[in-house]
């Protein structure tokens, strides 16, 4: 009896851990499940809720149109908070307990580039909306890293292109000492200094920082034209806060602001003048150009803003496309596994196939044996060997009133 109970354990116990990511929800539902690892607070907190509200509409259309694999899709979501021990946490918990194929995330380059050993490890696919750091095309992650944003070896570019069409000779670069900032530096310095220009003092800071005095004042202690600033919100408002203490802002020295402060909410956090203005109004940037996605960004904006009563912020049609690609690629791989997702995501992202920008029909069409090249609505999905997509960029700016204004496109050879 002994050892009927021993073998019948052992069975159960490869039934749990072979079961695949098909499980039984509420009254006998089949559930697959996949995640959603965003910062929900902390530094990229403004960025994570809305990209997370794109990923639930896009499961949302999804089982609508009968889930994926005759069963419903449950999104599990995770507060990575910006930080990388939480990240680490959050990922360990979504690959050993919950066993999720995929992984949609994280929203910053930092705490991705903390669990992609864990999730190219153990055969977990992860899609990011919004990891634009260089250093993740090269990363050997066994082909299970993907993103649905362009890499800032673009980003860079356009912004050195920017300071050079505006006459900048010299910069300094005040950037996140992580992958996002490093990586941003990197490719904005040797851009710039190829163009004719000169790089006069390259600062990094340390994100858990409350006080920038120091790395303001090294920054702008050599009068360069212009310091290129990339950063997150909160901490970003601190330093520009900074500098117009410090009188190094505006007239005295032009700054330039990477995509990851195109926060509604960045006037308001840096604060105003004597006279009641944004100290803010005016500043510009480079951010992916919005104009490029055609009627596909359309449709996913007037969703977007029935369901939530609000338009999407950068980079939610990213996570909307990246939670679509998951579903897509299960469909036609037949099974909810990290390598299936992966071996079968360029079939449904790349040409050839029908061209196809809603869900649904997608659903449908690969349900019908038929080949798919899904539409993004963040633009044009097409990944290359690395996992990388392609894009463009255009200029922002903080008008009176505070909002983010979209200027024009950067050409770019």
């Amino acid at each position: 009896m002994r050892r009927h109970r021993c073998v019948l354990g052992l069975m159960l116990i490869f039934a749990v851990a072979f079961s695949g990511c098909v499980d039984e929800g509420k009254e006998g539902t089949k559930t697959v499940k996949i995640a959603g690892l965003q910062s929900l607070t902390g530094d990229l907190g403004t960025y994570g809720s809305p990209m997370t509200d794109a990923m639930n509409l896009a499961v949302k259309e999804a089982n609508e149109n009968g889930g994926v694999l005759g069963s419903k899709i449950d999104l599990l979501v995770e507060d990575d908070q910006t930080s990388e021990i939480p990240a680490v946490d959050a990922a360990n918990k979504l690959v050993k307990v919950d066993r999720v194929p995929a992984i949609i995330g994280s929203t910053g380059s930092g705490p991705s580039s903390a669990i992609l050993s864990i999730t190219t490890g153990s055969g977990v696919l992860q899609i990011s909306s919004s990891n634009t750091g260089v250093e993740f095309t090269d990363y050997p992650d066994n082909d299970f890293y993907f993103r649905t944003c362009p890499s800032d070896a673009l980003q860079g570019e356009a912004m050195a292109k920017l300071a050079l069409d505006r006459g900048y000779k010299t910069a300094s670069t005040l950037v996140l000492n992580n992958p996002y900032g490093i990586g941003f530096e990197g490719v904005f310095v040797g851009a710039f200094e190829d163009g004719g220009g000169e790089v006069i003092e390259s600062v990094r800071y340390d994100p858990a920082q409350t006080i920038f005095d120091s790395e303001v004042g090294r920054a702008t202690g050599k009068d360069p034209d212009v310091v290129m600033l990339v950063a997150y919100p909160q901490t970003g408002s601190i330093i520009l806060r900074t500098a117009y203490e410090k009188g190094v802002f505006g007239d005295e020295v032009a700054w330039l602001l990477s995509e990851g402060l195109t926060d509604e909410n960045l006037a308001e956090m840096t604060g105003k003048d004597k006279a009641g203005c944004y100290i803010v109004t005016g500043l510009t940037g480079t951010m992916p150009d919005p104009t490029v996605a055609g009627p596909a960004y359309e449709d996913f904006r007037e969703k977007y803003a029935q369901e939530y009563g609000r338009e999407p912020s950068i980079y939610c049609s990213n996570s909307y496309d990246a939670a679509a690609l998951v579903i897509l690629a299960m469909e036609q791989a037949g099974e909810a596994s990290g390598t299936a997702i992966r071996d079968h995501i360029r079939s449904v992202a790349n040409p050839p196939g029908k061209e196809v920008m809603d869900i649904g029909e997608a659903l449908e069409l690969i349900r019908q044996g038929e080949e798919i090249n899904y539409q993004g609505a963040s633009g044009e999905i097409t990944f290359d060997e690395k996992g990388d997509v392609s894009g463009r960029y255009a200029t922002w700016s903080i008008g009176r009133d505070g909002s983010i204004q979209a200027g024009e496109p950067i050409e770019m050879e």
